[in-house]
């Protein structure tokens, strides 16, 4: 498209965002076009807007008309001018001498317009004032000429904060959007409709580009995006200003939409003009198709948002609504707002997974694993809870529970019976507070030996990532504390940096052990991990034990520990007491 047909476009767009176009007079607009005649001493004073194929009048003082042709009109002229636009003579001028106006009624002589310049720099209209004979201002005349249209897009202005309108895009905002939503629910019930939701740019660039530089960069870009978006879905289509930097508009629900969407967001991507420095707006789509009925209008933005969120995360440029998984992201936040009262309730319990001896069968240990009863849910489980208290920032509250829990079971059971407990710490639990010194004062509190604590983390690039990790985890070690590292095998292990954590016991993981008797390839490397464990100091224990013969070659390959359901399954308090007291673990048996 040429430039300046697309800054025509442009310019139409602005426009239509204020929809002033066909609505009623208004006393204040028509107040200035009378102060316009009398100041100017002419008969007629019109306040026009120009639309593409013709010019319409929001207030008119000495005009009949309420329209006329853009062909006829003076005020096309003044739009491509940024200050006053005068024909001093009109049946003199060659541009309008056989102009109707001119040559009929109402006879026009004299033509002085000052044109209306929204804030994002287009011109809508012009304030004008017209006399039958020739004139010509002065330049006091032009200052007022300009003020007056000033004064008109002060009351534009005004009308549109008035109207539910965003300062910043001129676009209706989200108030507006959920009346109009409401309305169209109402007039319309029953029809399928697509909301589509746009995000201009990643929030942390926002911020970050506002940060460096002020909001000025990134109202430039919101502004751009507006027009673009006012420009591609045209004047019959209403954009809505849902949020700081989203959009938000709707469309009848029907085949093509996704080559629809994948040309929008192709067409948003491009360099803002005005923009001082160069960047694409990153920006992505979301869809949601709904009935409009008055049921689901309150939850539509929201779905939609939800859409967003996952073109957002799964990076691509749009993304559908999808119910699964928004019913799973709704699932964790019930979770989470329930987590208080399940840790008071009882809700939330422990059981307990015994730990083995290889070479003679004695229960040495066991792990504590925290689970979750929910009243209406069902039983949850912790590859669930955990990762949504890790998200909200809860797992401190857990970890503790978790913590006073098993201490408390310590100082009841003899140590003859139950000689060690091991919990499992988040990489969350290291930070914001000092983990080692909440278990050391946790100890002191229940008056519980800490070599009867053994604590379980799992490798990762955390471990490095935060220096303070190192160091509490020595502290733990200094209490005389085992700390394990659990699931080691998964894709960060490397015995290169494995002697740097203080821990003292490897637990493999379970796929290192799965397919253990009939891969070859899996032998030689458990038992070169192992082998190597030993000679590094390390205590080696095997999880996931399902066989005999599994467990057999764990014990010929120097393995220390094992654990997993061929041994015993996780158990509650009662039973695991009984089985531990009455000797009663059918592991000693076999050897």
């Amino acid at each position: 498209m040429p430039d300046k047909a697309l800054a025509e476009e442009q310019r139409l767009a602005a426009l239509y965002a204020l929809e002033l176009l066909d609505t009623a007079r208004c006393e204040r607009f028509d107040r200035i076009c009378r102060l316009a005649a009398e100041y100017f001493k002419v008969p007629t004073a019109l306040i026009t807007l120009v639309d593409r194929d013709r010019q319409w009048f929001k207030s008119r003082v000495g005009f009949a008309a309420e329209q006329t042709p853009i062909e006829q009109s003076f005020c096309a002229y003044t739009i491509r001018t940024d200050d006053v636009f005068e024909v001093e003579n009109a049946r003199q001028d060659v541009r309008f001498h056989s102009n109707p106006l001119v040559t009929d009624e109402p006879g026009i002589g004299f033509y002085a317009g000052a044109p209306l310049i929204t804030s994002t720099g287009h011109a809508i209209g012009s304030l004008c004032v017209i006399d039958k004979e020739p004139q010509r201002l002065n330049a006091a005349e032009r200052q007022q000429l300009r003020d007056l249209a000033s004064l008109v897009m002060e009351q534009v202005e005004q009308r549109q904060r008035l109207t539910r309108r965003d300062p910043v895009s001129g676009l209706p905002n989200r108030e507006q959007f959920q009346s109009d939503l409401y309305d169209l629910a109402e007039e319309h019930p029953g029809e399928r409709r697509v909301l589509v939701l746009v995000d201009a740019v990643d929030m942390t660039v926002a911020h970050e580009l506002t940060l460096a530089m002020g909001l000025a960069p990134f109202e430039t870009i919101v502004r751009f995006l507006a027009q673009q978006l006012l420009t591609y879905l045209g004047r019959h289509v209403r954009v809505y200003h849902v949020s700081v930097k989203r959009f938000g508009f709707l469309l009848p629900a029907a085949p093509g939409i996704e080559r629809f969407l994948d040309g929008l967001v192709r067409r948003l991507r491009r360099q803002p003009p005005g923009l001082e420095l160069p960047m694409i707006p990153g920006v992505c789509a979301g869809t949601v198709e709904f009935f409009t009925d008055r049921d689901a209008v309150p939850d539509v933005l929201r779905k939609a948002m939800f859409a967003l969120e996952l073109a957002t995360l799964g990076r691509s440029t749009w993304a559908p609504y999808d119910v699964v998984r928004d019913q799973a992201y709704r699932r964790a936040f019930n979770l989470a707002s329930d987590i208080s009262e399940a840790l008071d309730s009882g809700q939330i319990y422990l059981m307990f997974q015994p730990r083995f001896a290889l070479p003679d069968g004695a229960q040495v240990s066991a792990e504590a694993l925290i689970r979750w009863d929910h009243p209406w849910l069902g039983p949850i489980s912790p590859a669930e809870f955990i990762p949504v208290m890790e998200r909200n920032t809860l797992i401190h509250r857990v970890t503790h529970w978790v913590i006073n829990a098993v201490l408390e079971r310590l100082q009841r059971w003899s140590s003859s019976d139950v000689q060690r407990l091991s919990i499992n710490l988040s990489p969350q639990d290291f930070e914001d507070q000092d983990i080692a010194d909440v278990l050391r004062d946790a100890c002191r509190r229940h008056r519980i030996d800490p070599q009867r604590l053994e604590v379980e983390i799992t490798e990762g690039a955390w471990l490095r990532s935060n220096p303070t990790v190192l160091d509490q985890l020595s502290k733990i070690r200094g209490l005389g504390m085992d700390v394990a590292i659990d699931d080691f095998g998964t894709g960060y292990s490397n015995f290169a940096y494995l002697h740097q954590i203080p821990a003292n016991v490897v637990k493999l993981d379970k796929s290192m052990v799965t397919d253990l008797e009939s891969s070859a390839q899996h032998q030689k490397i458990t038992r070169s991990v192992i082998a190597l464990a030993r000679e590094l100091g390390y205590r080696t224990v095997a999880e996931g034990i399902e066989s005999f013969k599994c467990l057999q070659m764990l014990r010929t390959f120097g393995c220390d520990e094992a654990q997993g359901y061929f041994l015993a399954r996780p158990m509650g308090q009662e039973k695991f007491l009984a089985r531990s007291g009455a000797r009663r673990f059918p592991l000693q048996q076999v050897f």
